[in-house]
């Protein structure tokens, strides 16, 4: 694990959805919608991967 650094950019809730950009620090904005593609992201960032059993 590692400690990241990471911001939301534009961060907006539609139709029930919470959508926008996620930004690692020195990085490239990358698009998310929902809150299950923002845990994604934010586990890639951290070098964690999800246990899916």
């Amino acid at each position: 694990m590692r400690t990241v650094i990471v911001r939301l950019v534009e961060p907006e809730q539609s139709g029930g959805q919470l959508r926008g950009l996620l930004e690692e620090v020195g990085g490239e904005a990358v698009p998310f919608v929902g809150a299950d593609a923002l845990m994604e992201l934010l586990n890639a960032a951290a070098g964690l991967k999800r246990d899916l059993a």
